[in-house]
Order: C-alpha cells, then sequence, then structure tokens
C-alpha cells in the first residue's frame, strides 16, 4: 500500500471527527482537586469513571468556568511507552484520535530547533510542498454534556493535530500546523521542483548540527491551564485531574404485575459497580452488586408505584434506571341494578379494597363507558331488550377482573325530548320517536295551574298562546293503538319574560337605589358600573337593589335584566350621579402681581373622574368668571396687581354642584404714589389755616376713598406734614 499524503490524512482524520460528534454519548465530568501523577490520575479515572478527559472545543469552555489552577487531562506524548513507532500526540487516552490542538504559546517543546541544509552534492535543494489549512469554527456548549452542542463559538486559536507525525527525533519541518489566521481558503500546495537524477560531487561540507531544547521532556503528558490553553508537563508532577463518565442511560422492566406484587429486572451498571440502590415511592433498599433482580411484595391494589435502581460506583451515584407502573386493582364487589327506564339502566357497586383510578363499565354490544363513582346510568339502551354488563375497576389503562350483571330495559319511552325557539308567548317541543312500535304521542302542557292536552302524530309540536315569562312542564308519552302509552317522559322550561320597565334610580351621597316593575321576570340580574368598569352585580328575586359605599360625584350605570328559567329579557340601562359633596380647605398657595393659584382637598371617597367648578370674583372690577377642572388646583391669570378676589370651589356631579368652598386672596400690589393738594378757600380770616380743619378734611377724604375703594383693592392714605 502506497504512502498516505498528508492531505488524505487531514481527510480521514475530518470524517473520524464528524463519525465521533454525531455518534458521542452523552458524558459528565468530574474535577477531582486531589494533586497526583498523571499515571496515578488515570488509574483513578479508570477504576472510578471511564477515562480522563478528553478535550473538545465544545467542552473546554464549560470546563474553564470551574478551574482555578492547571489540571491534567488525558493527553499524553506516548501513551505505549512500547511503541517508539507510533506517532507521539496522535491519540487521547480513550482512543480517540487527537483532531485539533490549544497549545499555550511555546508548547509542545521539540528536541531540537530546525534546521536546513543541503547535501553534499551539487544538486538542487527544494523543500517539500506546504500545505496550508484555512480557519475552521468550532462550537461550544450550552449543556455539560456532549449530546447538547450549539454553533456559537469561533475556535480559530485552536490547531489542527491531524498531520502530526513522531516529533521525538524530528523537526518542525516533518509537520504541519493548522493555520490559525483569518483566511478561509482550500488546502493549497507549493509544487515540487524537479530533482536531478544524478547528483556530481563536490567538497563535503561540514554538516550543521541542531541545538538541543534544554526544556524538552521526551515522554510529556499534558494540563490544561484555567483558560483552557494546554501545556507540557512532566508526568511525575502532582496535579488535580478531571476525569469524564458516560452518562448511564437505561431502564428497569416490571413482569408478573399482579394486585399485590410484581417482579423487576434491570441491566448491569457500567464498570465497577459496589452496590445498587433500590428506591420505591421514596424508600431506599441496598442490593448487593450481583443483584439484577428483584422481587416487590405487600403492594398496594391499584396503586403507581415510581421504581429507580441506582448503580453505585465508588461511593458515587450514578444515573439512575428508572420506571413506573401501577399494580393491578381489586374486583368491585355487590354490583345491582337500582332503576331501569325504556332507555336506561342504573347500576351501582362497591368500592374495590385498595386503589383505583376509574371504573369502566362494558355494554353487551361493545360500548364502554367510564364512571368516577360507584354508580352510573348506563343510558341510549334499545327499549324492552336483555343486557349484561360488567364493571371493571381500572387504574393507568390496568383492569381488573370484572365483575357482570343482566337485566332487561323498560319498553315505549320517548327519546331526546328537547325544547328550542322560546319566546315570550310560545315554545317548540320535539323528541325523537322510541324503539319500538308506536301510533302517536300525547302531549299534556301545564302552567299556572292549567293542564292542556293533544294527540299528535309527528315528533314535533308548536305550543302557543302560553303566558309571558312562566315556568311551563312539557309530558310526551309514547301510544300503541291510540290506548297503551309508555312511559310519561317529562321537561321543564320557561317562556322568555319582558324587559323591566319603570328603571328609577335615586342616589345620596354614597348610595344608589335602584326600583323597577316587570312583567313575567321571576328573578333579575342587575349590574353596576362605573367608568365602564363592573363594581358590583347581583342576581335577586325583589324589585329593589341599593348599592351602598359608593363613591362620591360618581356616574353610576346600571343594567338590569328580568330571568325566566334560564331565559333572559332585553337588558334594561339607566345611569345617575351620586352625590357631590363639597371640597375643603380652599386656599391660595400662590400669587403674584397678575396671578392667584388656589388649592383645595377632595371630598372623601371622591370619583377618580370628579370635576370641580372654580370661580372668581371681584365686585371693584366688576369680574366674576368660572371654569371647570378635573384636578385639586387651579391657576388664575390676567389679574389686576393688588386686588382683592373671592374664590369658589364646588364639587361637580352631572349639573349638580355642591356646596361652595370659598377663600379670599389679593394679588401683589405694585406700588404707586399719587400725591394730592387740597385748595382750602373760606370767608372765615384763617381758617384753612387751622390744624382741626385741616385734619376734619383730611379723614373726610380717607372716609370717601373707604367708601369707594374698601377692601377690594390695597390702598393708603398719608398725610404729609407742611
Amino acid at each position: 500500500m502506497g504512502k498516505i499524503s498528508l492531505q488524505d490524512k487531514v481527510l480521514i482524520l475530518l470524517s473520524w471527527a464528524l463519525v465521533l460528534m454525531c455518534s458521542a454519548a452523552e458524558q459528565d465530568y468530574f474535577l477531582c482537586p486531589d494533586p497526583v501523577t498523571w499515571h496515578e490520575a488515570r488509574t483513578l479515572c479508570q477504576a472510578c469513571f471511564k477515562e480522563l478527559v478528553t478535550l473538545t472545543p465544545q467542552n473546554i469552555p464549560k470546563l474553564t468556568q470551574n478551574l482555578t489552577s492547571d489540571y491534567w487531562i488525558g493527553l499524553r506524548k506516548n501513551l505505549s511507552c512500547t511503541s517508539n513507532g507510533s506517532m507521539s500526540w496522535s491519540r487521547w487516552a480513550n482512543g480517540d484520535p487527537l483532531i485539533f490542538q490549544n497549545w499555550y504559546p511555546g508548547s509542545p517543546r521539540f528536541k531540537s530547533s530546525p534546521k536546513s541544509y543541503c547535501c553534499s552534492c551539487s544538486c538542487s535543494c527544494n523543500s517539500p510542498a506546504m500545505t496550508t489549512l484555512g480557519k475552521t469554527s468550532f462550537t461550544t456548549f450550552t449543556n455539560f454534556t456532549t449530546s447538547d452542542v450549539t454553533n456559537t463559538t469561533d475556535m480559530s486559536s485552536f490547531t489542527d493535530m491531524s498531520s502530526f507525525t513522531d516529533i521525538t527525533n524530528q523537526t518542525a519541518t516533518d509537520f504541519n500546523l493548522w493555520n490559525a489566521t483569518t483566511q478561509n481558503t482550500p488546502p493549497t500546495a507549493t509544487p515540487r521542483m524537479p530533482v536531478k537524477e544524478e547528483c556530481v560531487p563536490s567538497p563535503t561540507l561540514t554538516p550543521l548540527v541542531p541545538e538541543t531544547d534544554v526544556n524538552y521532556i521526551e515522554d510529556s503528558c499534558v494540563a490544561m491551564l484555567s483558560f483552557g490553553a494546554w501545556v507540557e508537563k512532566n508526568c511525575s508532577e502532582l496535579l488535580p485531574y478531571i476525569c469524564y463518565d458516560d452518562l448511564f442511560l437505561s431502564q428497569i422492566n416490571v413482569t408478573n404485575k399482579t394486585s399485590e406484587s410484581a417482579f423487576l429486572t434491570w441491566l448491569p451498571g457500567p464498570g465497577n459497580i459496589s452496590h445498587y440502590l433500590l428506591k420505591v415511592n421514596g424508600s431506599l433498599t441496598k442490593l448487593p452488586a450481583e443483584n439484577l433482580t428483584h422481587d416487590l411484595v405487600n403492594l398496594t391494589a391499584g396503586t403507581g408505584y415510581s421504581v429507580q435502581v441506582i448503580p453505585v460506583k465508588c461511593d458515587r451515584r450514578l444515573n439512575p434506571q428508572m420506571v413506573t407502573f401501577y399494580t393491578k386493582p381489586n374486583k368491585v364487589g355487590n354490583l345491582s341494578v337500582t332503576n331501569v327506564t325504556e332507555t336506561s339502566v342504573f347500576l351501582t357497586w362497591n368500592k374495590p379494597v385498595g386503589n383505583h383510578g376509574f371504573y369502566l363499565i362494558e355494554v353487551q354490544g361493545g360500548k364502554k363507558i367510564t364512571s368516577d363513582t360507584e354508580s352510573k346510568e348506563v343510558d341510549s339502551l334499545i327499549p324492552g331488550s336483555l343486557y349484561t354488563f360488567t364493571v371493571h375497576s381500572v387504574v393507568n389503562d390496568t383492569w381488573s377482573e370484572g365483575y357482570n350483571i343482566s337485566t332487561y330495559t323498560k319498553p315505549g319511552r320517548v327519546l331526546q325530548l328537547r325544547v328550542s325557539d322560546n319566546t315570550q308567548n310560545s315554545l317548540l317541543l320535539r323528541w325523537s320517536p322510541p324503539e319500538g312500535n308506536f301510533t302517536g304521542f300525547l302531549v299534556n302542557v301545564t302552567y299556572d295551574n292549567i293542564t292542556e292536552s293533544k294527540v299528535v302524530n309527528q315528533t314535533e309540536m308548536y305550543v302557543t298562546r302560553l303566558p309571558i315569562g312562566t315556568q311551563i312542564t312539557l309530558r310526551v308519552t309514547a301510544q300503541t293503538n291510540g290506548t297503551l302509552n309508555g312511559k310519561e317522559v317529562t321537561i321543564v322550561s320557561y317562556t322568555a319574560p319582558g324587559p323591566v320597565s319603570g328603571l328609577n334610580l335615586v342616589s345620596s351621597h354614597s348610595s344608589l337605589t335602584a326600583t323597577w316593575t316587570s312583567t313575567g321576570g321571576n328573578s333579575f340580574i342587575i349590574k353596576l358600573y362605573l367608568d365602564g368598569q363592573e363594581v358590583d352585580t347581583g342576581n335577586i328575586t325583589t324589585l329593589m337593589k341599593c348599592f351602598v359605599g359608593l363613591k362620591t360625584a360618581a356616574n353610576y350605570t346600571v343594567i338590569v335584566s328580568a330571568f325566566s328559567g334560564n331565559l333572559s329579557s332585553m337588558p334594561v340601562t339607566s345611569s345617575c350621579f351620586t352625590k357631590p359633596l363639597p371640597p375643603t380647605n380652599a386656599r391660595a398657595i400662590d400669587s403674584n402681581t397678575n396671578q392667584i393659584t388656589i388649592q383645595w382637598d377632595a371630598p372623601e371617597n371622591v370619583s377618580t373622574t370628579a370635576m370641580y367648578s372654580v370661580t372668581i370674583n371681584s365686585s371693584f372690577w366688576d369680574i366674576n368668571r368660572s371654569s371647570t377642572t378635573n384636578d385639586i388646583r387651579y391657576k388664575f391669570v390676567g389679574l389686576k396687581s393688588g386686588t382683592r378676589y373671592d374664590f369658589e370651589v364646588q364639587t361637580m356631579a352631572g349639573t349638580e354642584k355642591s356646596i361652595a368652598a370659598r377663600v379670599s386672596n389679593w394679588t401683589v400690589a405694585e406700588i404707586r404714589e399719587i400725591g394730592l393738594s387740597m385748595l382750602c378757600t373760606s370767608t372765615e380770616p384763617l381758617l384753612c389755616a387751622n390744624s382741626t380743619i385741616r385734619d376734619n378734611v383730611f379723614e373726610q377724604l380717607r372716609s370717601n376713598f373707604n367708601n369707594l375703594l374698601g377692601d377690594s383693592v390695597i390702598w393708603n392714605l398719608t398725610k404729609h406734614k407742611t
């Protein structure tokens, strides 16, 4: 067989990788903190797990989340010390091929630095064709098992090991690493130059001897750093290690199930199992490792059991084998017939000992029905026929032994008696004919202690001229030969009621009383709405309803529907405001020369949509204007400075207003001084020079200003000394 090319090796190893990724089992990983040598770590992993961990681009990100130091992994330069011809770094400890690498810069170490020299002949020296592989992307885990992989992580920092050969005594030019640059090109090869067939001897040159790397380790082992990169280490170093184990998946087999026992069998756990733990509905039992079967006894009939068999390995509980099953329920007792009609039979029986889920009744002819109680009416039977009924107790599709009984049905009963098309004065009565022969039907209609009878040949009848909103009792009996009546079938219905009338609403600050009259309704549903939301409802038989604890100044809507049986009338609607309570504590909170802002406290339990009427008044300036707001403050603008304004605030309920809350306040005055001079003339000599006369004139002037201005504006009159 010819030598396999480097490119063929890469393709083969990539195929292996794809096969392994598609067929790998779910794995669990275990960080073992005790420092040991690499060989001891592998021995411990093989004893209590499966093997030292095999790293993949998928599990490295998850593993490094929990690492704080270097850990041994399942990679060693030479796994077999005797196979010197085998390829170094070619396989993991579990035998998987090494198809990628994640070395820390400077690793792995080579025995000598690469040197290039020619043979001592005058031939052309050509380097072998070099292959460059494009960038490869890998993915990380979303879970800590190999079965849940999503393609999200770029593994451009990993390099492929598929082209590695034995590097123990070779230089770096003997193999090619995966290119970790950003290029994404297919493998290309630089062609070799042809070599001459003969070499012409030339003077011999002294060969270049490679320098030996002092840090080279002949048979090194690999540890993973806390951030995921790999480094070579002496295999005798003491480090913690990472083991893995395949997730053990299996299932228990349950056979020979009875009402009191069952027989269990299961598959052996992997590796050195010390014992098994049998867990039955939470109760644990220890079983020897050689036991792969177990008898469950003293069970309860018709009961569900959850069973787990847990292999224990090195004091570690593996994934349990699990099964759930139900024991067979016991047979019912004392099956009997308590009532028989033309189309039905009523059965009763005693509850079986133990548990059960439901009952299954088999009817002669193949019909099956279920029941959750110890009784059942079997209907839709043929009148005058012999039937055999068999009752089983059932739990989770497990049947008990059957208990059967036989009986006859009564003849001559009509089926599916029903009423439809109810109006205020009529209804449509329908039924299906009974099994057997008949010549007609006797229909009895009873209302208000009045009974009307009629014989018809068809299976329906319009019943008319009925009172509005009244209970109607209808009875249909099949007749044979016009004289022999079968069993009477009865149905009760109602004529539709008329809508209520005269709906009247009377309110207070916190209550609302509705009254109405009705035609034919024997019950009423009344609903109270506020702002489109239902706040109260009642089913009553009286013609009045009082709602209390309501919000003040709120617009409530009342809807009343009359009922006759299950038939309702058209609803009648009316709306009304509750009485408004006045606001309190009206006050001015801000003012300047042309604005005043007032604020007040809302009434207790007021509607959230309540509106307020605010009024401003100035008799001096003849100003009186009003506005509305749903806030509890209001700003008046465009006012006169230094003026007293009177304010009123009222809660509004529709067109009705509450008592006003009042407050007064002045705008800030803009001070202006006006000088007045008085000219005094008198026939009496020196009268104007008298100080008393002057004071009297001044007080008369003050009185005139006070009569004119009062406290409507801010003013002050001062007499200057002369």
